[in-house]
């Protein structure tokens, strides 16, 4: 998907004055003053966005944007594994989010992750995973359940407390490991058997639900 670096650059202008209105001066959080702030016209503002809340929003998809312009530009990304590119991609979204830590702390798990509707990001999501999974076995619903299990990674990368985020890392190396040998490797039960008891351990999941993907995963194997 190409985009070109002005409207893009224009959007996060706009997100970037809204969450700064949205935090340090509430009150004054209206599309005038985010014009005023970006010295960008209100009917061009309404162009784009139709409400407060969807600039707010908005801040999520536009880290996936930015994360497929930064990787139109590596040179080999087409030939990584599913593994590197999913790790890449948790990674990179990690230090993306923490540019806005404050806000993505107060307004991701009521916003996005418990929204009343599926959200743009997490389409968003799901369509890149897509292509990173290419046309494995059950690629579409694979693609669907990471990009949903995804929101839940956030919230556990937003509590983790350890240093530097470790557990979150850790979840991030096994559940991509994972990933990878559901599709690609016999070593599938072994990797299973380890992320499950990390998710269960740390609480992510209940030992009901590891089951049923355990159950899964053995399935797309044979």
């Amino acid at each position: 998907m190409p985009h070109t670096a002005e409207p893009l650059a224009q959007k996060q202008k706009i997100v970037s004055a809204a969450i700064a209105l949205y935090i340090d001066d509430r009150a004054n959080f209206t599309i005038a003053n985010i014009a005023r702030k970006t010295h960008i016209k209100k009917v061009e503002i309404y162009s784009l966005f139709n409400a407060r809340s969807a600039i707010l929003k908005y801040y999520y998809p536009l880290c996936v944007e930015r994360y497929r312009v930064m990787t139109a530009e590596i040179d080999d990304f087409a030939t990584w594994s599913l593994e590197e590119k999913l790790a890449n991609f948790a990674y990179a979204l990690f230090d993306m989010l923490q540019e806005e830590r404050e806000f993505v702390d107060e307004h991701f798990t009521e916003a996005i992750l418990h929204g009343s509707a599926t959200s743009r990001f997490e389409h968003d999501v799901e369509a890149l995973l897509g292509e990173f999974v290419g046309e494995a076995c059950a690629a579409d619903w694979l693609a669907s359940f990471l990009a949903r299990e995804y929101l839940h990674l956030v919230r556990f990368w937003l509590a983790d407390e350890s240093v530097d985020a470790q557990r979150t890392m850790a979840l991030v190396d096994k559940a991509t490991s994972f990933v990878g040998e559901v599709i690609h490797s016999s070593a599938l039960v072994y990797k299973g058997i380890d992320l499950t008891k990390y998710l269960v351990a740390n609480d992510i999941i209940k030992m009901p639900l590891a089951k049923i993907l355990l159950g899964q995963a053995l399935r797309w194997a044979r």
